[in-house]
């Protein structure tokens, strides 16, 4: 007797998803009072709505990534082709420069900017890396990193999780100097983002023997 076996096999792809879901509305909750906690000590800068339009739909669009298209991926919630995940790194990245840096970008290019200093650990890089690494502790006891087989999961959470520090950084810091900008928001964004990925591996790996 031949069964078939579709309906089966969706009813099970089903099943997994609003398992996974049941894990990431938590860890959303928990990292939405993380982020409210942060500006709650430490402020929303002064101008926050006062930005250009430009700049603050890219900070607003850095949000929808952070928090829902990259940990949708990671965790296995949607499965977009090739193209789609191309265009959402592309996107990534083009919202987290522009969020980042904003309009002091042209002062850089035309030579107008500020004197550059040294690269030094300041409050903005402190912030960036406690609030990265909360929230990556959130996704390591929610079990984020271990919803999915695959080891490239833990690069879009990472990714997600770094956005979203530079992000609260922006949110917070309201400097117009791109020498700051880029070192203390941008590049700490990205050291975070190398070592969330690192760490998300090896705890995936870790893991992965005993699922």
């Amino acid at each position: 007797m031949s069964h078939d076996v579709q309906p089966l096999i969706l009813g099970d792809l089903r099943e997994l998803r609003r398992e996974r879901r049941r894990h990431f509305m938590p860890a959303l909750v928990l990292v939405l009072i993380t982020l409210g906690g942060f500006f709650l000590l430490s402020g929303l800068r002064p101008d926050l709505w006062h930005q250009a339009g430009w700049q603050l739909g890219l900070q607003l669009a850095t949000w929808l990534l952070c928090l829902v298209a990259l940990p949708a991926v990671g965790l296995g919630l949607w499965f977009p082709d090739r193209v789609t995940r191309g265009v959402l790194v592309l996107a990534a990245l083009a919202a987290a420069i522009g969020a980042a840096l904003g309009p002091g970008l042209m002062d850089m290019v035309q030579g107008t900017g500020p004197e550059r200093t040294g690269v030094r650990l300041d409050a903005c890089m402190t912030a960036t890396f406690l609030e990265g690494g909360l929230v990556f502790a959130i996704g390591v006891l929610s079990g984020a990193f271990l919803q999915r087989r695959g080891r490239g999961s833990a690069l879009w959470l990472s990714g997600g999780i770094a956005l979203m520090a530079l992000d609260a950084v922006v949110w917070h810091c309201p400097s117009q100097d791109l020498w700051h900008n880029l070192q203390s928001h941008l590049g700490a964004a990205l050291l975070l983002l190398a070592l969330a990925a690192v760490a998300g591996l090896i705890v995936h790996r870790r893991a992965a023997p005993a699922a």
